[in-house]
C-alpha cells in the first residue's frame, strides 16, 4: 500500500469580474481524479482509489488550489511502482492551462508477496490443520497489516490464522467465537511443526519465520 498527496495549484481570480485571469485548480483536480480512477484494472491486481478531494475557499473565487488523496494497493512492489509512475506522469501533464501539480508519498507499506518460502510455511500449516480436521486454503486480499512490514523485511510470513470472522471495518463486523479453540490449537501445532523443521534442517536454522 502507498498513499499519495497530489497538490494542484492554479490561480485565483474573481469569478464574476475577471474569471479569464484565473486557472481553476478544482477543474484540473477533477480531471486528474478521473485519470487516476481509470488506472484500475490496468495492471492486474493494482487498485487506485482517490479517497478524498478538497478544493477552494470561496464560491466567488476561481479555485487556486486543490488536493487529492490517493491510495494504491498491490500484491507486489512492482505494481506499486508502476502506479506511482503513472500518477506522477498524469500530474505532470494537466490539461487546464495555468495549473501545475506535485505528488508526494505520505505513507507506504511493503507488499506481502507470494514467495516460495511463504508457500513452504503454508504447506506446514495445511499439514497441521489436517491433523486437527481443518481444511486450510490460501487467499489473496487487499488488506494491509503488521504482516506486510515483516514480509517486506524478507521474513516468510502467513497472515489470517486467527478465528473466523467477516464484515471488516463495518457495523456488521462479526467473529465466530466457536472457532477460537481450533485456531489456537492450529497456531500451536504450526509453531511446533516449524520449530521441528528448522531444527532438522541446518540450512534453515538462521531463517526467521513469522505467523500472525
Amino acid at each position: 500500500m502507498a498513499d499519495f498527496l497530489i497538490t494542484v495549484t492554479g490561480r485565483a481570480a474573481h469569478a464574476g469580474i475577471e474569471p479569464e485571469r484565473g486557472a481553476n485548480a478544482a477543474l484540473a483536480a477533477a480531471q486528474l481524479l478521473i485519470v487516476c480512477q481509470q488506472m484500475n484494472g490496468r495492471w492486474g491486481d493494482v487498485t487506485v482509489d482517490v479517497g478524498m478531494i478538497r478544493a477552494g475557499s470561496r464560491i466567488n473565487i476561481v479555485c487556486p488550489e486543490a488536493e487529492l488523496h490517493v491510495e494504491v494497493r498491490s500484491s507486489t512492489g512492482s505494481g506499486i511502482q508502476r502506479a506511482r509512475q503513472a500518477i506522477e506522469a498524469a500530474a505532470a501533464h494537466l490539461t487546464v492551462p495555468g495549473t501545475t501539480a506535485t505528488v508526494r508519498e505520505t505513507e507506504a507499506c511493503p507488499a506481502m508477496e507470494d514467495t516460495p518460502a511463504a508457500r513452504a510455511v503454508f504447506a506446514h500449516a495445511r499439514e497441521a490443520g489436517a491433523e486437527l480436521g481443518l481444511d486450510l486454503g490460501a487467499a489473496a486480499t487487499g488488506g494491509v497489516g503488521d504482516a506486510n512490514t515483516i514480509a517486506g523485511a524478507g521474513v516468510p510470513t502467513l497472515d489470517g490464522l486467527g478465528p473466523v470472522g467477516g464484515g471488516d471495518h463495518s457495523p456488521q463486523e462479526w467473529l465466530d467465537v466457536t472457532t477460537v479453540p481450533s485456531r489456537v490449537a492450529l497456531l500451536a501445532a504450526l509453531i511446533t511443526a516449524l520449530g521441528s523443521a528448522t531444527t532438522a534442517d541446518p540450512d534453515t536454522r538462521s531463517t526467521p519465520i513469522r505467523v500472525i
